[in-house]
């Protein structure tokens, strides 16, 4: 079981690079996917491709999501939905570390039920800021390092919310390239999905 959960996390990692547009995402794999616990976060499996500071992070990122969920500062998941975040103080590293997180329904006898988060991060080549690629020397608050995301459902019952991708790209350079890691993301989440039902129905 641990074995195919890693493999899960193995074909998210590969549909992402080879689905993302930016080069530092398709040639410097500079991304990573993973299974995380429902309710606390928990890292459950990780692939063997996938940067282990993502991996580590994630695990916090998935933990901050479920408590802003059960606190009501976040909206509570739906199937279809991922959310966006990418700040640094939720579990993350810098801006351009974009992390999306899935949650995955299983049936069960009352209906359906979260079973686990599925996520990944990826680096986005630009996020804002005063300076190109985000990395300045004189930034003294994060607010000028980028665009920050607390999150957010960009995908709402599968489809993309088209004005909270408005207020993204009006705040990053060679917004229109963005779309293309945008996809990828979200469909390496979609594979994970898929496998992983796959497995449970097994």
């Amino acid at each position: 079981i641990q074995a195919r959960l890693q493999q899960v996390c193995n074909e998210m990692d590969i549909a992402f690079s080879r689905a993302a547009f930016s080069p530092v995402i398709a040639e410097a794999n500079d991304r990573s996917d993973g299974i995380y616990g429902a309710e606390d976060g928990a890292l459950i499996a990780q692939g063997e491709l996938g940067l282990p500071v993502f991996v580590g992070t994630m695990a916090h990122s998935a933990a901050h999501i479920a408590r802003l969920i059960r606190e009501g500062a976040v909206a509570p998941p739906e199937p279809g939905d991922i959310y966006i975040v990418n700040d640094p103080y939720l579990g993350g590293t810098h801006l351009m570390d974009v992390r999306f997180a899935k949650p995955v329904f299983v049936d069960g006898p009352e209906g359906k039920s979260l079973f686990c988060w599925l996520q990944n991060t990826g680096h986005w080549p630009d996020i804002g800021g005063m300076v190109p690629g985000g990395f300045s020397a004189h930034a003294t608050e994060v607010e000028q390092e980028g665009l920050r995301l607390p999150p957010v459902k960009l995908f709402k019952r599968g489809e993309i919310d088209r004005e909270i991708l408005a207020i993204i790209q009006s705040n990053i350079r060679v917004a229109g390239q963005r779309i293309g890691d945008i996809k990828a993301q979200a469909a390496a989440l979609l594979v994970g999905e898929a496998r992983l039902n796959e497995m449970l129905a097994r």
